[in-house]
């Protein structure tokens, strides 16, 4: 009776094991969360370029038209590859819907700080506000080894 009590004890918690093992984590990683926040940003950011190209740069050579394009273009390939790593994160069943979720509010939070940043005082230094410091952080290229190419 002991040994058959026993074994039946060890098959429940194998169960209970297994059945946690194959509930998907609920969490981010690291990686995740600065390409989710950075995605936010990003979406931010080409919307602003993606604006001052077609309204107020149309065939336009000055200086600053055609560095905002250049942004633009540089800005749409991260984007991509932000948005090819995190696909895995939405299309995958082994994230759960607490992923995504938190994949999202970190989006918005970046697409919030992006704004922040831009709407600061005239006279106020980027680097003065922690939003710009973080949200500024997203256009440093050497942080994102971990995206495909």
């Amino acid at each position: 009776m002991k040994y058959g009590s026993w074994l039946w004890m060890v098959a429940i918690a194998l169960g209970v094991v297994s059945d946690v093992a194959a509930q998907p984590l609920s969490f981010l990683t690291e990686q995740q969360k600065l390409a989710s926040y950075c995605a936010g940003v990003s979406e931010s950011r080409l919307r602003e370029l993606g604006d001052l190209v077609k309204n107020d740069c149309a065939n336009s050579k000055r200086r600053d038209c055609v560095k905002a394009g250049d942004d633009l273009g540089k800005a749409q390939i991260m984007d991509r590859r932000l948005w090819s790593y995190l696909n895995d994160l939405y299309t995958s069943k082994d994230f759960g819907s607490r992923q995504k979720m938190l994949s999202q509010q970190a989006m918005g939070k970046g697409s919030e700080d992006w704004t922040a940043c831009k709407r600061r005082p005239p006279g106020q230094q980027a680097d003065d506000l922690p939003v710009c410091r973080e949200s500024l952080g997203c256009l440093i290229d050497v942080r994102f080894s971990f995206l495909p190419p």
